[in-house]
């Protein structure tokens, strides 16, 4: 059978750190050659886009693709489609928002395990949308949170966040008037701002940081600004092609870090690269997704869903045609 999985299944079958984990397993697959990722399709599509991400995992077995789609004056949607490499088998169709916000979070949680300084410190947070709230629930999911400070341009939004995470995690955690009043003192920041302008900047940044920046996933759009790529001691992608070729604030800084080494998460959990060396140091771990992410945590929403016998028969689909 093919399972229909809805956004509000989705959301009941698995939690951050679930998407963690899966995250974990995710790259150290890829890191070990295991993983099979040609570049996303990009197509316009009136005044909106269309994005196609294939991806097969061999060692354990998935593949699949994830859709989405802009329609200007309407939103966002997405969807995946999971399937089993062995038989070619559709198993599951499922709304992927959800899903998609979990696997930024749970992403950005397993490059600060090896690029942040070690235990609970103060964490910035840049945004006030869903990717944001992901990103700080990874954190608070991994302990790394002693206190946290929320900056975005609404103050109805930003304030909204801090009580509902001082609500739900009995979190301490303040509202500021500014970027740089969230960042002073941090150790370390979350960029997830969906804007034409850098809202963090390089000169802020001191010894001993560390910045996630997942917002930027189109060349108009601009979250960090070059000096902070240039003061990063290391910088980390989940993918070298898709951030400097997708990010606009790392394809204007490509030409200023060239020549300097950066390394994919999937290099560092599989132990083919080093993450912080010097507690000291500047890390910069910046990411647009790949499909990787989306198939390794569907398969896993897919089992949960089978266990839970949760989602829509949709019965022997689509026709096999025998060979």
């Amino acid at each position: 059978m093919v399972r229909l999985l809805t956004h509000e299944d989705v959301r009941a079958l698995i939690a951050m750190s679930d998407a963690i984990e899966a995250m974990e397993s995710a790259f150290a697959e890829e890191g070990s050659g295991a993983v099979l990722l040609p570049p996303r399709i990009n197509m316009k599509a009136g005044r909106g886009w269309l994005r196609i991400g294939p991806v097969a995992l061999e060692h354990s077995g998935w593949m699949g693709f994830k859709a989405m789609n802009l329609a200007p004056g309407f939103g966002m949607r997405y969807q995946v489609h999971l399937y089993r490499i062995n038989t070619g088998e559709l198993l599951a169709i499922m709304d992927a928002q959800h899903l998609t916000t979990l696997r930024t979070g749970a992403t950005s949680a397993v490059a600060t395990r090896r690029l942040a300084i070690p235990g609970a410190c103060i964490v910035a947070l840049l945004g006030s949308g869903v990717e944001a709230q992901a990103q700080l629930e990874a954190m608070q999911a991994e302990g790394r949170v002693k206190s946290a400070r929320v900056f975005s341009p609404t103050p109805a939004n930003r304030k909204r966040l801090a009580e509902d995470f001082r609500r739900r995690h009995d979190m301490q955690i303040a509202d500021v008037a500014t970027a740089e009043q969230a960042v002073e003192g941090a150790q370390i920041i979350l960029a997830a701002v969906k804007s034409a302008e850098p809202v963090l900047f390089g000169r802020w940044l001191r010894p001993g940081m560390h910045v996630n920046s997942v917002g930027t996933a189109r060349r108009d759009q601009r979250e960090i600004d070059q000096e902070t790529f240039e003061r990063s001691a290391r910088i980390v992608v989940d993918t070298r092609e898709g951030v400097f070729g997708e990010a606009g604030d790392a394809f204007v800084a490509k030409d200023s870090i060239r020549g300097r080494q950066v390394h994919e998460l999937s290099e560092l959990v599989s132990g083919r690269a080093a993450g912080r060396t010097q507690p000291g140091e500047i890390t910069l771990f910046k990411s647009v997704g790949t499909g990787i992410q989306d198939i390794a945590l569907a398969a896993v929403i897919y089992q949960r869903a089978c266990e839970r016998n949760t989602g829509t028969d949709l019965g022997e689909f689509p026709y096999l045609k025998k060979n």
